[in-house]
Parts: C-alpha cells; structure tokens; sequence
C-alpha cells in the first residue's frame, strides 16, 4: 500500500492521523511519501525566506497587482487605455500566492516583464498633476513607479523568472497523473546542475536583457563634469554601477519609445548597503531596503534554494528506484553486465516486502558455484529469486525486443515499462511483475487529488447547488478521465428522448406523442448508454 498526502496533521498525525490508521493494516509493505510537488514548494519558500529582498519583491508585485485590480476600475480603465494608445498587448496582472504551484508565480511576473513599458507609461501619467486620479492614487503610483526604475530590482526580477522556470519544470512532471519515482533522483541531480549553473552563468532573460538595452557609461570628463554615453554590448557587472535604456518590446527600433533603468541612491548609499550584506552573513536577515546588485547575492539565492532542495529530497530516499530507470539498464552491447546490474533490485524488492528467501539465495549461490549441476537447475534456481527474475527479464527485452527496446527507452519508464507490460510475448515472471507493478502506481504527488477538488468547484458552484451526487460524480468522472467533449454523439440521445416523451408545442397545445422518430432508433438502455461516447 503506498500513500502520498500534502503533509497536514489530519493525514501524517501521530495518534489519529490518516497514516496511523492505515499502517497496521499494511505492515512492512507500507510506503508513505510527503507529495513531492508540496516539498518543492516549501524548498522553494524556505530558501527565500531568509532574504528580504525578496520578500520585497513579492509585495511589490501584489502591490501592483492590489493597484490596478482592486477598489476601483478607473486605474484598470487607465491602464487598458495607455495600451491602446502605445498599440502594446493588454495583459491582466496577477499577483503571487504562497499556496499555489510554482507556476502561479512564474505566470505573475511574466506578465510585469511584458507590460513593464506600458506600467512605468501608465504610472508615470497616473502621478502627473493633470492626471484627474486623487493624491493617494499618485503617491502610490509614484512609489511603484521608483521601484520599477530601479534596474537592481529589474533584474532580480529576470534572475527570479530563470531560477523559477527551471523549478516550475520539475514542478510540473510532479505534478503530472503517471509520474514516478523512478528517474526522480536523476532530474533532481540535473536540476542542481543546472542551479548551480546560474551562479556563474546568466539565464535567457538575463542574456535578452543585456543584448537588447544599452548601459551608460562614462566616457571621460569636460570641464570638470563626467561624460555619459550609452553602449549596446553591457555586461553583468554593469547591472550594478549603469543605468540602462531598453526596447519598449522585442523588436522595437524606435528611439522615443524607450525606458530608461536607474542605479538606486547615491554610491555612498549603495556602498553602505553592501557592507551591512556582507557583515551579515549567508543565513540572517537584515532589512537592507533597496534591492542589492545582483552580483552580490546570486550565488546566495542559488546555495539557499539547492541547500532546501537536498533538504526536502535527500539522495537515499530515492537511490533505490534508480535501478528501473530505462537510460540506465544495460544494452546489446554489455549484455554480459545483466545478471551483475539485477542484483541491485534487491534493495527495492526488500522495500516492499519481495526479498528472497534466504534459502532460496543459498540455493542459487549453491548452484551456480558448483560445475556439476546442469543448466536446467541452474535456471529454475534464478528463477526464483527476484534479482534473477530481473536479470532474465532485461536479457529477454534485450535480446528478444531490441526494436522496442531502443524505441521507448528514451521516452520515460512510464512508457516503457508499461508497453512491455502490456505486450504479450513479453515473458513475465511474477513476482519481478508484481514489482514493476507497484512501483509504477505508487503516487508522487497529491495534485492530481487537489486538482479533482478544483474541478469540482467549476462544476458545483452557487448557481447549480441542486445537482444530485450521483450526477456530479458522472461529471467529475467525464471531466476528468475524459472522453473529450467533441467525441460526444447526441443524435441517440436526442432521438431516444423525442421517443419516449411528450411534446407541448403540437397545434392546440395539445400534449401528443411525437411520431416522427427515426424508426432505426431501437436500442435498449445499454446500448444507449454505451453508444453516448
């Protein structure tokens, strides 16, 4: 029996816990697993936690979003109406929740990084005296507006949009109905990579960003005063010392429709700052205000969130599946290496109560030592065992089925073991069968249970309170499982329902029975039923 939850009380408490209940009933063979999308979750919040920039940033983005979507539809109005003047794309902003997926976040500031033209352009007509909004709207508009021009918060911004893309990936295949245990330990090692990556190396919206604006630098001096020029080709460390002019939109090549980023307070500002981050050590939380150049704390940001990632997935809680990653079985040409690499099942088979006797392992090792038994005996003594069970399985798959081998070995386990599953000249032992089996159905994740709940709410709202349980189970399950609504054929429905009841719209508005039916139409109710999809 295996059980993934999200973590609450009512499920994993100690005394009346869902868990507590279910385990003497299943004995050794239990797997309990904390829903992998949820652990990603609180690595990712408990990474961030710790530095307040960041949470400035999220209040800003709800800031924006509480400013144009909420208490009043004039500043939406506004914002809707500077689009159409500039020709840009009107997006609705969203605003970040700390109970949603990974990908609410990413999808919220997205959407400021397409409109940040458009809402420094509205902003900048909202705080203008002939603007007609009252002078809380302008103070508010004004402060928002500071914060979109400083470049340090532009592009923490972007570095938080390509860390996040990258854990909204591995949030999704979690989420996913068929994902699997087996292959999680190799994403969750190629996603550490490709964090620690970032550390050196910037992200696509960074490397966009630096391509596409032009940094100002200092050319010399002229009578005492420095002289500026803006330069295509900027580079990191001008993300801390420049100001930046940048495209309104990918593409645009006119001059006057441009934005301009600014380097926040004066140096002596900037430096104090750095040095009360440097004082306070990775880990503490100082309020240091304004947002601090990004050379200064990307290599925080990433060490903290991978420090949480290793944290919430340690590496032996998964190791064992491994072993049931198709990119990792061998092949035609270390076919020699199959009875070696099926030995490492048995730390799986142990885990769900299918080990071998220990009789049955002596038998084996007793058999294959000794020269005077012959080949049948040796093979019904591997038989027997779970590892050579496996072991004579890959040798058939790889002999046997090298087409199919080939073709769904780099197209996930799921598939691939559940084709050989499913293909009948598939030799299946049953007991490595039952393995695969299990291992398959265990659940990752708790969201295909929550997103069931989502749909519910689509489906059962204020207006349809009456809807019998009977039928909302029937359209939970058709939403859900499918089929898809295209698929649907109405004709026997409709002709069978003309059939069986009155009609009121006859001359006279006398009730008859509707005659005109299509004679062909005799199914019974089965077979009405099963000709609907």
């Amino acid at each position: 029996m295996g059980v993934t939850t999200d973590g609450a009380s009512v499920m994993t408490g100690s005394r009346v816990g869902l868990i507590s209940q279910l385990r003497p009933w299943a004995s050794k063979q239990f797997f309990q697993h904390h829903c992998a999308a949820h652990k990603l979750e609180l690595s990712i919040y408990h990474a961030f936690a710790i530095f307040p920039f960041m949470q400035h940033l999220d209040k800003n983005i709800n800031s924006l979003h509480k400013f144009y979507m909420s208490h009043t539809v004039k500043r939406k109005a506004s914002l809707a109406q500077t689009s159409e003047a500039l020709n840009l794309v009107f997006y609705e902003l969203k605003r970040i929740y700390r109970i949603r997926w990974v990908a609410s976040e990413v999808s919220a500031l997205d959407v400021i990084r397409k409109s940040y033209y458009l809402l420094l352009t509205n902003l900048e007509n909202i705080k203008s005296p002939s603007s007609g909004f009252d002078d809380e709207s302008k103070a508010t508009a004004s402060g928002l507006l500071k914060t979109l021009q400083n470049v340090r918060y532009y592009s923490l911004h972007l570095f938080l949009m390509d860390i996040l893309k990258l854990l909204e990936f591995e949030s999704l295949q979690f989420q996913r109905a068929k994902g699997t245990f087996i292959g999680l330990q190799e994403r969750h090692t190629n996603l550490i990579h490709s964090l620690e990556t970032l550390k050196t190396n910037n992200g696509p919206r960074i490397v966009d960003f630096l391509a596409s604006c032009k940094c100002r630098r200092v050319l010399g001096t002229a009578d005492g005063y420095p002289q500026l020029e803006y330069h295509s080709g900027c580079h990191t460390r001008d993300l801390s010392y420049s100001n930046f002019a940048c495209p309104s939109g990918p593409g645009s090549s006119d001059p006057t429709e441009r934005f301009e980023l600014k380097q926040p307070g004066s140096a002596a500002d900037r430096s104090l700052r750095n040095r009360l981050f440097d004082a306070s050590g990775r880990g503490s939380v100082v309020d240091m205000g304004a947002y601090p150049a990004l050379d200064e704390i990307r290599s925080r940001i990433i060490d903290s969130i991978i420090d949480q990632l290793r944290n919430y997935f340690p590496e032996d809680d998964y190791s064992i599946f491994n072993v049931l990653n198709p990119v990792l079985l061998p092949n035609a040409e270390t076919l020699h290496t199959v009875f070696t690499y099926s030995s490492r099942i048995i730390p799986l088979a142990r885990r769900f109560g299918m080990e071998d006797d220990s009789s049955e392992s002596e038998t084996e090792d007793h058999l294959s030592d000794s020269d005077s038994r012959d080949a049948d005996a040796s093979e019904r003594a591997t038989e027997r065992t779970i590892s050579g069970q496996f072991g004579l399985l890959l040798k058939s798959l790889i002999t046997s089925h090298s087409v199919d081998f080939c073709a769904y070995k780099g197209k996930g386990p799921v598939k691939f073991w559940s084709h050989f599953l499913e293909t009948r000249t598939v030799e299946w032992l049953p007991r490595i069968k039952n393995l695969i089996m299990v291992v398959l159905t265990l659940p990752i994740s708790s969201a295909e249970a929550e997103r069931g709940f989502s749909i519910y709410k689509h489906i059962a709202y204020d207006r349809r309170t009456r809807l019998a349980p009977k039928t909302l189970e029937h359209l939970l399950r058709i939403r859900i499982n499918g089929p898809p609504l295209m698929k649907f054929k109405p004709d026997i429905y409709v002709n069978d329902w003309l059939k069986k009841h009155w009609r009121s719209d006859a001359p006279g508005g006398q009730r008859q029975k509707e005659s005109n039916v299509d004679e062909e139409i005799k199914d019974s109710d089965s077979d009405l039923l099963s000709g609907l999809f």
